[in-house]
């Protein structure tokens, strides 16, 4: 009989960072799961989304990227992972949108598309990268002043975003208040919610949104490749501002919060411009992930929404809110009736959207005056540079005030 074949134990040691993820992700679930059991539960609880529980979903995955394991489509690879996932997206949404949907084909092309989701992240957070790079925007290690790096990484996930239930006061337009929902809520549930949140001073409205700064970023997956290459650049300047004075007044509401916003949606667009003119992309026609082609409206909705918003702004400050909550649904009814479907527009509407200055649904001044900056630095690196260090719209003159003597008030 043969002698059994000695066996060597040698003991385990795992890397650090793999001993540092593992345990930062347990503790996180935890303190998850014990915030869930001992905070009251309020009336929309059944309804909430909790972000902690993207962080520890999606922790091992991020841990994995940021160390550079997994899958790094080169660049034709990437460009052939990209034609194809947005061909995909736009044969769902032509399959979604059929008078009888096939649910079997719409599952079967969300499969397929799926194959090609890691590929068309790695692709997109690559290009942004080097966009960002290229802007200067790279920061140097603590003690290796000669490491640059891109801080935070690019990182984002393509999946269905939360919903956001914002709240204003019925006699002016403000947000006073969001919660984050699930992001499967049907059209009942979206209006027991709205009906549970409204009263006598407070409206409400339920969002879909298209983007959210946590980390990974949250980028909704079912849009056009220029809307997902803005929104994961967008989400990007958020976690890039998060390290600076303006950053770090997001959520407090006011001007500080049109400021960020305003200027993630200006940085976005021109580092996406950027991505675009280094890695120009063919994509068939009609298959860049758009939705099957609508007759065209004759209605100018930018205008429709200005004209609306000053008139709203115009009676609630004379305290005529009555008759603001009547423009604002016959103005629904015409756009309704002219191709352009809104479930509802009340002072919530135009407060989410007016965060957003250089939207139509704003009156506020910050859009013009960020524009601006833009116009003194037409740098992306530049531009930021200003921005990040503003946190009022006294500030963003004074700001404003020092580049146009350096152009001589041109």
């Amino acid at each position: 009989m043969a002698a059994a074949a000695a066996v060597e134990y040698r003991p385990w040691r795992p890397p650090w960072w793999g001993i540092v993820v593992t345990g930062a992700g347990v503790a996180g679930i935890v303190l998850g799961l014990l915030v869930s059991a001992f905070y009251p539960r309020g009336a929309l609880s059944g309804y909430e989304y909790h972000l902690w529980k993207w962080q520890a979903d999606t922790l091992l995955g991020t841990a994995f990227s940021l160390v550079g394991i997994g899958p790094d489509p080169g660049e034709t690879a990437g460009d052939e992972a990209l034609r194809a996932y947005f061909r995909l997206t736009s044969q769902i949404r032509a399959a979604s949108e059929a008078a009888t949907p096939d649910l079997g084909l719409i599952e079967t092309l969300e499969n397929e598309r799926a194959t090609y989701e890691n590929d068309v992240e790695r692709t997109i957070e690559g290009r942004i990268d080097e966009a960002v790079v290229a802007a200067g925007l790279q920061r140097a290690l603590p003690l290796f002043a000669d490491v640059r790096i891109t801080w935070p990484p690019v990182n984002f996930e393509l999946t269905s975003p939360p919903r956001l239930l914002v709240r204003s006061p019925r006699d002016r337009i403000e947000r006073s208040g969001d919660t984050l929902l699930k992001n499967d809520l049907s059209l009942r549930d979206i209006q027991r919610i709205e009906e549970q949140t409204d009263s006598e001073r407070v409206v409400s409205l339920v969002i879909s949104l298209g983007g959210l700064a946590a980390y990974p970023a949250i980028v909704r997956d079912d849009r056009t490749f220029s809307s997902i290459l803005e929104t994961a650049a967008h989400e990007w300047v958020h976690h890039y501002l998060a390290f600076f004075p303006l950053g770090r007044e997001w959520g407090k509401g006011g001007d500080a919060e049109t400021l960020n916003e305003t200027t993630a949606d200006l940085a976005g667009r021109e580092i996406a411009n950027l991505v675009k003119a280094r890695y120009p992309v063919e994509f068939g026609d009609g298959e860049d992930g758009r939705a099957p082609a609508r007759p065209q409206s004759e209605i100018d909705f930018n205008a429709e929404m200005r004209e609306l918003r000053q008139q709203v702004d115009g009676l609630l400050a004379e305290g005529k809110v009555e008759e603001a909550e009547a423009a604002m649904e016959a103005k629904r009814l015409y756009l309704n009736e002219n191709g352009m479907t809104i479930r509802k527009i009340n002072q919530a509407y135009f407060a989410f959207y007016g965060t957003y200055a250089d939207s139509p649904q704003s009156s506020s001044p910050i859009g013009p005056k960020v524009n601006r900056v833009w116009e003194l630095t037409r740098d992306v690196g530049s531009f930021l540079a200003v921005m990040r260090d503003v946190t009022t719209v006294a500030e963003l003159d004074r700001a404003l005030a020092v580049l146009e003597r350096g152009q001589g008030g041109d």
